[in-house]
C-alpha cells in the first residue's frame, strides 16, 4: 500500500507544473472576462467563461499519450514492472492524479463562472418561471458535468490504450496510435450500442420539468435512460484493466 501511495504522490508531483500553469491561465482568463462584463452584451462573458472546458479533454489526451511514453523515454518502465504492484495498481497510480486534475479544474472553473455571474443568472431566471428556470438549469448542469467527466476519462483511457498498442511496433508509433485511437472510438460506439440494448432494463433517471402555457405552469416528468451511462462506465472499466494487463505484460520497447 505504501508503494502505491508513493507512486500516486510521484505522479502528482509530475503534474504540479501543469496544474499551476492551467490554474493561472484559467484565473487570468476569468479575470479578463470579468473586466469586460460591463462593456460586452449580457451573457457574452458568461458563455466565454466556459471555453477552457473545451481544452481540458485535449489535455487529457496529451496526458494519456504521455502516461507511459515518458516512462519508456526515461527507461523507468522496467522499474515500474519489477515493483511488487499489480498492473492495475500501477495504472491506477497514473489514472487517479489525472482524473483529480480534470475534476478539480473543471469543477472550480464552473463554480467560479457561476459565482461571478450570479446577477446575470438572476436576471435570466426572473424572466421565466422560477421553478422552470432553476430546476431545469440544475438538472442540466449535473447531467452535463457527469457526461463531461466521463468523456475526459474515455479520452484518457483510449489514448493510453492506443499508445500501449503502438509500443509493440518499432516504427510509425504515432501513426499507429492515431489509427488505434480512431478505431477504438468506432468500436466503442458499435459495442456500446449493442450493450445499450441489453441494459435497457435498467431504471431511467426521472427528471422533473416545468412547462409554461397560457393556463400557467404545468409540471411533468421525463425519463433519461441510464443504460448509456452504465455501458460507457463498464466499457471504460474494462479498458482500464486491459491497459493494466498490457502494461504488466512483456511489452517490447
Amino acid at each position: 500500500m505504501r508503494s502505491l501511495l508513493s507512486l500516486i504522490k510521484n505522479e502528482f508531483k509530475q503534474l504540479n507544473i501543469l496544474i499551476i500553469v492551467s490554474a493561472l491561465i484559467i484565473a487570468a482568463w476569468e479575470w479578463f472576462l470579468l473586466t469586460r462584463t460591463e462593456h460586452w452584451p449580457p451573457g457574452v462573458s458568461f458563455g466565454l467563461g466556459f471555453i477552457p472546458l473545451f481544452f481540458l479533454p485535449l489535455i487529457m489526451i496529451f496526458l494519456g499519450y504521455n502516461s507511459y511514453r515518458s516512462e519508456w523515454g526515461n527507461n523507468t518502465i522496467y522499474l515500474l514492472k519489477i515493483l511488487p504492484r499489480k498492473g492495475y495498481e500501477i495504472n491506477f497510480a497514473k489514472f487517479f492524479p489525472t482524473f483529480v486534475y480534470n475534476l478539480i479544474l473543471s469543477g472550480a472553473l464552473i463554480l467560479v463562472n457561476l459565482y461571478f455571474h450570479q446577477d446575470f443568472l438572476a436576471g435570466v431566471f426572473r424572466q421565466i418561471p422560477e421553478m422552470l428556470g432553476r430546476e431545469v438549469f440544475r438538472e442540466f448542469l449535473i447531467l452535463a458535468y457527469l457526461s463531461y467527466l466521463i468523456t475526459g476519462i474515455q479520452m484518457y483511457l483510449i489514448t493510453q490504450f492506443s499508445y500501449i498498442i503502438a509500443s509493440f511496433y518499432n516504427r510509425f508509433r504515432l501513426l499507429i496510435s492515431i489509427l488505434i485511437f480512431i478505431l477504438s472510438h468506432y468500436f466503442i460506439l458499435r459495442v456500446g450500442g449493442f450493450f445499450n440494448y441489453l441494459f435497457n432494463w435498467l431504471p431511467d433517471f426521472p427528471v422533473t420539468v416545468f412547462m409554461e402555457n397560457p393556463a400557467g405552469v404545468t409540471e411533468s416528468t421525463i425519463y433519461i435512460g441510464s443504460a448509456p451511462f452504465v455501458v460507457i462506465l463498464l466499457l471504460m472499466t474494462g479498458l482500464f484493466f486491459l491497459n493494466s494487463r498490457l502494461i504488466a505484460s512483456d511489452v517490447d520497447v
